[in-house]
């Protein structure tokens, strides 16, 4: 991997090429100082390099967003992370207007923080380097075969099934390759125990029915939905990049964490203006693609507005305790508000890295999302703690109006 670093202190490109020697041996670094040579120009040999680390504030007097945006001008530019003087909501939103992969302050370019900087900046790239792609990608996404010891192998007609990636309450999951194309699918497979229960059935049915009325970018795709023997499943979208709660445990930038609330916000829009409220967001319903696009899945708890079925109701236990809307722990309705509730607890994941409350069971974590003061961001993230606010409101008219809304604030 190469990185073209372009700061003026002599002794910040210093640092920053110490940090890199730390987590990243094998990189080769070039510095340019602005101070002595000024802006690179036209001709300079952008296709060189895989990333570029910019500041914000390069040379005395100069504007290291507006270069960034004279740089996607010329051809070959790599993914940019800005090196910011600080960090925050405003400095993020700039940053993705003006082309930026990322950005990191200045303060903490050392350790784990530039270096998920630089995976995102290269999990952007259209096409990176094999070489580059295998030092920064996740490996592998796919998990060993997690069968249980004496269980029958399933079989679908039409797939192959190549191992079982993941299990919850209600169904199992597996990787496999359609037959038609050979295409890689994912199969959601109903548990067989309650393949015969109609009530089971009949929410399965309609997690599908609901997933068809949405089609957008930032939702899953379903294929088909099917009956066999004592299988029912669902046929949809395989995700190469893995889920957020990976990305999460392996670090996340702020921006990086603001860029996937967007697409989140995105989604719920689509979600909402369908009819649908999700009521289970949480970091493993969302899920990354090859081109580092996020979809949001698994509509099994999903409720349409005007459904009146007691199925859609008891949906609440099976909630994950730890994004639950205040009104979902107190038994009451949840609606289009109550799902950003969810995505603020799992924007502050993003961004620190752990839920924002702690229970030893979900009795006590429903108590803190009912009565708990507000959680507080670190004094470094403390420019995101407003979205925080508006998102986690314990009364649901103290929210962002609509997913809508939530994304204006961000784009605006």
């Amino acid at each position: 991997m190469r990185i073209l670093l372009i700061d003026g202190s002599d002794g910040f490109r210093l640092r920053v090429r110490q940090a890199l020697r730390e987590t990243l041996p094998n990189a080769e670094v070039d510095s340019w100082d602005p101070v002595a040579l000024g802006k690179p120009g036209p001709g300079f040999a952008w296709s060189r390099y895989d990333v570029l680390l910019l500041a914000d504030i390069p040379a005395p007097g100069a504007d290291g967003f507006a270069w960034l945006r004279d740089f996607h001008d010329h051809p070959g530019v790599p993914p940019a992370v800005v090196l910011t003087e600080q960090g925050g909501e405003r400095v993020g939103v700039r940053a993705v207007k003006c082309g930026a992969a990322d950005c990191v302050p200045k303060a903490e370019v050392a350790g784990t923080t530039l270096l998920a900087a630089i995976r995102e900046a290269v999990l952007e790239s259209s096409q990176p380097r094999r070489e580059v792609a295998n030092l920064m990608l996740t490996q592998p996404v796919l998990v060993a075969d997690t069968g249980r010891p004496g269980e029958t192998a399933i079989e679908i007609p039409g797939f192959a099934i190549l191992r079982e990636i993941g299990r919850g309450g209600m169904s199992r999951v597996y990787l496999a390759r359609r037959d038609e194309d050979a295409a890689l699918i994912v199969l959601k497979v109903l548990d067989p125990r309650l393949h015969a229960d109609p009530q089971w059935r009949e929410r399965f049915v309609r997690e599908y029915r609901v997933i068809q009325r949405i089609r957008h970018e930032n939702v899953v795709t379903i294929h088909a939905q099917g009956f066999t023997g004592q299988h029912a499943y669902l046929a949809m979208e395989y995700f190469p990049g893995g889920d957020l709660k990976v990305r999460i445990r392996e670090g996340l930038s702020s921006i990086g964490a603001l860029k996937v609330l967007m697409q989140v916000a995105k989604a719920l829009d689509a979600v909402h203006e369908a009819g649908v409220v999700h009521r289970d967001l949480k970091p493993q319903n969302i899920m990354f693609r090859a081109d580092h696009r996020v979809g949001i899945l698994d509509f099994g708890l999903a409720r349409e507005l005007d459904a009146t079925s007691t199925l859609t109701q008891r949906g609440m236990v099976y909630a994950t305790p730890l994004y639950m809307s205040p009104e979902q722990c107190l038994g009451v309705e949840h609606g289009p508000r109550g799902d950003l509730y969810s995505v603020g607890a799992v924007f502050f994941e993003m961004l620190t890295g752990a839920p924002p409350y702690h229970g030893d069971n979900a009795a006590a974590l429903a108590y803190q999302h009912v009565h708990a003061p507000m959680p507080a961001l670190p004094e470094r993230l403390s420019g995101y703690q407003p979205i925080i606010d508006r998102l986690m409101a314990k009364r649901p008219g103290d929210r962002f109006a609509s997913a809508r809304e939530l994304f204006a604030h961000i784009a605006h």
